[in-house]
């Protein structure tokens, strides 16, 4: 009987526009894991147990809440009006009424659509916060996609579609989630075909393909890493690969919290304030993608050549003569390190912008940077938001006095806590914080060390208490009471924040916080790392007349143009050595490059069998890092002799192929070119769409498109299942062809502790520097190598740029390109220079080159016409190798073979 009776409150439809439980339609989650039917009934949510999907949802409101009232034409689309339904409603307010929506062709690769409230101004992202991308001046020619909306006088929908194949791609006309405008609450859904594969949405640690039944839950929090949750960034962002191997992105650019909820065959969003402002790009490539996303929020910034060296930090270095120990033994070792880092141990009583005088003290400091520089090495601290509040502490009185602090809703002072006790927040938003921050920097910088990059931590803003300390701070218990009023504090929907519907002001700031007298923490919470990475990088680049390293926690749309990545408090565990993958390839489609986990794990005893498979992974992050926390073993790579050989080997590898990845970053940040170039690391997918093996494969990642990882993810292995996409497959250490397929194949490769598989792809030239060294600076006088690995119809391409390494608007720089031929016994090698400004410049000469592959058995070769002496080929490898040349690269050259 009790079972009847819930499966008809269940399928109950209430009449009058109300609300109403709907198990067919999209699922909002009201509860958290584990709730039950009674607790999720007396919150005014729906109970239907349904496997894959939540089981406690909130009510969905009637279908078709507005109408079409006006259309009207614009040079670049279409503005409509339209009126809300008078029986329609929303259970979490009372919907706005007129809208007001402008269907934008931005580019013949991006549409922009814009919903939002015609009679009252609402919080929308400022374009100086966070790139909108640029207005176009005149309207595309034969756009990539076609739109469709309702007429007027019809139930409001707008879809996209492509329009080579008419494929739809986004389509809101669904009558089981219609679009919902109120106050706090804006819902809006899409149907998809349910053969789709979606990747994005972030952050979180979480396979790289979105899962089905998933909700995915967008605001920044600082925790240490559980699954599926929110994480410390926040990206609305997602890649949508279909069958036919074409993919394309969608954006919402809207700050505010929100839920995705990924279905069957639809997706669904609930955001709880701004607009709906959405961004479509048409690919039709993985990388296109990504680089048409970045033509909206801004292209990655260039890191300096250092940056991409190996570095080593700890909390826990207690005193000067611990980072001393560190640096000794890497030397000692023979391991490669260009940055010894400090975390919050360097400072007095952890207040920032300042040294510990008795374990740091700043002459002692200052020798020992002066040392590192001398040895061609780094020092990097971390720098936490809070200031303490202290009337004798310079930043705090400083910043009181201009008056450039986070202010709660009574106008005081907001006062939240991080390690040093009590402190206040610079208020970035504010313009005139821009010079409190350069100025406390460069304070730093001048009076204590001389830094040469900085870590910007605790940023979301991480906070001790929940919102503001004092007796009154509270962490309010879930309601389902409807608003009438705007409440910050209490919105009427609350989104699935760590999968509990925790708080908003849970570990931050109450969201009635106030930033630059006009915005609330509410609207602009996910933006705060953003807007203290780009005063970070300003303020480093103003002081020292270069590109420096700045490294965010908590991220934005737009940070990578200031900032690289760390995943943040992940655990010493092959769980987590595996989820670093998904991570970093996430974050490559979200503009942000430079990224890398904590080598090792943060959190936890690592095992020397862990940390070697894990150095050997981390060797090929973008952002390369060994980080862990006081309470665990040491676990620096010396510290075992296996671990230390490991590190020997994968460094120098990594560090021979720096021009390599150098050249990645560089292609990423340059202005759009016609082959798209927007991520250093990328699936497999991106380079193999057509493959649909590859869209499920987050345990491999290519490095450009030329270098192919297999790491170790699992305890005790001795062997892996790689697979091996179709073409041509080289093993970089033998520079044996392993694989030739038409169709992808899947082999099983040993891997003793000591080995990482790595395999250079057919049709690849990749750069690099000859020789081993032990920092970047020494990497870069090594002689130059090209590694040509010929594809089945014997060619190959790669390139290479090369610049002084941290100019931030080189004078002096190239880039080349390399094309190679190759039939039977004979073929050429030609190097082109695309690009060079100034002087030619005073480089290493490229001494070696090798071509993998080769089909004949030539005899000799020539470069530019001229005899080489030193020429070998080896009929067993097919490997040609021609050493001893002395290639200046600010001019062309020709190699041929014969």
């Amino acid at each position: 009987m009790l079972l009847i009776l819930l499966t008809s409150v269940v399928f109950i439809e209430v009449v009058n526009g109300q609300a109403m439980c709907r198990p067919n339609s999209p699922r909002s989650e009201c509860g958290y894991y584990g709730i039950n039917q009674y607790e999720c009934e007396g919150r005014g949510c729906c109970w239907t147990p349904t496997e894959g999907q939540p089981w406690c949802y909130y009510q969905s409101t009637a279908p078709n809440s507005y109408r079409v009232h006006t259309i009207s034409a614009t040079a670049f689309g279409l503005r409509m009006s339209l009126e809300a339904e008078p029986s329609s409603s929303s259970e979490f307010g009372e919907l706005l009424t007129p809208l007001g929506v402008d269907i934008t062709m931005e580019s013949q690769s991006r549409l922009h659509v814009n919903i939002y409230h015609l009679d009252h101004t609402r919080w929308e992202i400022p374009s100086n916060i966070s790139s909108s991308g640029n207005v176009p001046s005149e309207p595309p020619t034969n756009p990539l996609y076609k739109y469709t909306t309702a007429k007027e006088g019809e139930f409001f929908y707008f879809a996209v579609s492509r329009a080579s194949d008419d494929e739809v791609l986004f389509n809101t006309s669904s009558e089981d989630q219609p679009l919902e405008f109120a106050d706090q609450f804006i819902a809006i859904a899409t149907t998809l075909p349910g053969t789709e594969s979606l990747y994005g949405l972030g952050e979180r640690k979480a396979p790289l393909m979105l899962q089905r039944g998933r909700t995915y839950t967008i605001w920044n929090f600082d925790t240490s890493t559980p699954p599926d949750v929110n994480l410390y960034g926040s990206h609305p962002f997602y890649l949508d690969l279909r069958q036919s191997g074409k993919a394309h992105g969608v954006y919402l650019r809207n700050s505010n919290g929100m839920d995705v909820n990924y279905g069957d065959d639809f997706l669904s969003y609930r955001v709880i304030g701004g607009v709906l402002d959405f961004y479509f790009f048409l690919g039709p490539s993985p990388e296109h993608v990504i680089q048409q996303y970045q033509e909206v929020i801004g292209r990655p910034y260039l890191p300096p050549y250092w940056a991409l060296g190996f570095h080593q930090c700890r909390y826990g270095y207690r005193n000067i003569q611990s980072l001393q120990y560190v640096v000794n033994n890497y030397t000692e070792s023979k391991i490669p390190l260009d940055g010894i880092w400090s975390d919050i141990d360097y400072m007095d009583e952890y207040k920032v912008f300042t040294l510990d005088p008795n374990n740091y003290p700043v002459d002692e400091m200052k020798k020992f940077v002066s040392d590192l520089h001398s040895n061609s090495m780094y020092y990097v601290v971390i720098i936490n938001p809070g200031i303490k509040v202290d009337e004798n502490y310079k930043p705090y009185s400083d910043g009181k006095e201009r008056k450039v602090f986070i202010m709660d809703k009574d106008g005081e002072e907001f006062t939240g806590k991080q390690w040093p006790g009590f402190v206040v927040f610079p208020d970035l938003f504010n313009p005139d914080t821009a010079q409190y921050w350069n100025d406390q920097i460069g304070e730093f910088y001048n009076t204590s060390v001389e830094v040469d990059g900085i870590w910007i931590n605790m940023n979301e803003i991480s906070n001790f208490c929940n919102g503001e300390c004092r007796p009154e701070s509270y962490d309010k218990e879930l309601r389902s009471v409807k608003q009438v009023e705007f409440d910050p504090v209490d919105p009427p929907y609350w989104i699935n924040n760590q999968g509990t519907h925790a708080a908003l002001n849970v570990k931050t700031l109450d969201m009635d916080a106030i930033h630059n007298k006009q915005y609330i923490e509410y609207n602009v919470h996910n933006l705060y790392g953003l807007m203290q990475g780009k005063a970070t990088l300003n303020a480093m680049e103003t002081l020292q007349g270069k590109r420096s390293l700045v490294i965010s926690r908590s991220t934005f749309p737009g940070s990578g143009s200031y900032t690289g990545h760390t995943t943040g408090n992940n655990h010493a565990s092959f769980d987590d050595l595996y989820h670093s993958i998904p991570g970093m390839l996430n974050f490559q489609m979200f503009g942000i490059p430079l990224v890398g986990s904590d080598i090792c794990g943060y959190l936890g005893d690592t095992t020397e069998e862990l940390c070697g498979r894990w150095m050997q992974l981390g060797a090929f992050y973008p952002f390369s890092r060994n980080h862990n926390d006081k309470n665990a073993i040491p676990q620096e790579p010396y510290q075992w002799p296996s671990v230390a050989a490991i590190s020997r080997k994968v460094l120098s590898l990594r560090y021979s192929l720096l021009p390599y990845y150098y050249t990645l970053f560089y292609k990423a940040s340059r202005a759009v070119t016609d082959i798209p170039s927007a991520t250093v690391t990328r699936p497999l997918f991106f380079e193999f769409p057509n493959d649909l093996r590859t869209h499920y494969i987050d345990r491999q990642f290519m490095v450009g498109s030329g270098l192919l990882i297999s790491p170790v993810l699992e305890e005790g292995a001795t062997s892996i299942d790689a697979y091996f996409p179709r073409g041509s497959w080289y093993c970089i250490y033998s520079a044996l062809r392993v694989v030739s397929s038409a169709d992808g194949a899947t082999l099983t490769l040993d891997t003793p502790l000591d080995h990482i598989p790595v395999y250079v792809r057919g049709g690849s030239a990749i750069p690099g520097h000859v020789g081993d060294a032990m920092t970047t600076t020494e990497s870069r006088k090594n002689d130059y190598g090209l590694g040509v690995a010929l594809d089945d119809e014997g060619n190959a391409s790669g390139d290479l740029y090369i610049d002084d390494g941290d100019s931030i608007k080189p004078t002096q720089y190239l880039f080349i390109t390399f094309t190679a031929t190759s039939e039977c016994s004979t073929g050429q090698l030609t190097s082109t220079i695309d690009e060079q400004s100034g002087d030619p410049m005073e480089i290493p000469p490229m001494s070696l080159v090798e071509v993998w592959g080769l089909k004949g058995d030539p005899s000799k070769a020539y470069i530019n016409g001229e005899a080489i002496e030193k020429f070998k080929f080896n009929a067993t490898t097919r490997v040609m190798s021609l050493s001893g040349l002395v290639v200046d690269l600010n001019t062309s050259f020709k190699i041929t073979w014969e």
